[in-house]
């Protein structure tokens, strides 16, 4: 989530709290409220409409605000800490080498990658969808690029990769495998 959406959630959120506030003070006398206002209040369902209706939105608005003000950004960088000093890899190139690795297996249609950064922990998950052409064996096939991918990952990174997901379509019979 990048900063403007945090911000503008935040916002809502804080823009929420005060509606909920505004909300529940409706069902106390509160001077300068219209005339229409107060009819209503006579009726006995009014008050728990109200106050229900602004305890549902006050815990959303909550949600809301929290979720502005303490979400991170996704890393698009991988930052390695070294006696030396700090190595950064690019999550463009993770996934280009991780790409690269797919693309040595025949038959592989429209490889998309995506990689999961923990700088942190330093470590790296991959997630690869990609459709197969005239194929069988495709666990088999599957496990094989998912060491293949790993292999070279952590031949790029010197780190270990925590997880390799691989999702293939085979396009002729549209069958799907999952390997994790």
């Amino acid at each position: 989530m990048n900063n403007f959406n945090r911000f503008l959630i935040a916002i809502i959120g804080i823009a929420g709290l005060i509606c909920s506030g505004m909300l529940a003070l409706m069902v106390y006398r509160v001077p300068h409220l219209s005339n229409w206002l107060e009819k209503w209040q006579h009726q006995e369902w009014f008050y728990y409409t109200i106050l229900s209706i602004s305890a549902f939105l006050t815990v959303i608005f909550i949600i809301f605000l929290l979720t502005g003000i303490f979400s991170r950004p996704p890393k698009k960088n991988l930052a390695i800490v070294t006696g030396e000093g700090k190595i950064t890899i690019s999550k463009a190139t993770i996934e280009s080498t991780a790409l690269r690795a797919i693309r040595s297996f025949q038959g592989i249609r429209s490889p998309e990658v995506q990689a999961s950064i923990h700088s942190r922990k330093e470590k790296v998950s991959l997630y690869i969808n990609c459709s197969l052409f005239g194929r069988d064996g495709l666990p088999t096939l599957g496990k094989e690029m998912q060491l293949e991918t790993k292999r070279a990952v952590e031949a790029l990174l010197e780190l270990p990769v925590h997880s390799v997901r691989i999702d293939l379509t085979d396009t002729q019979t549209r069958k799907k495998e999952r390997v994790v």
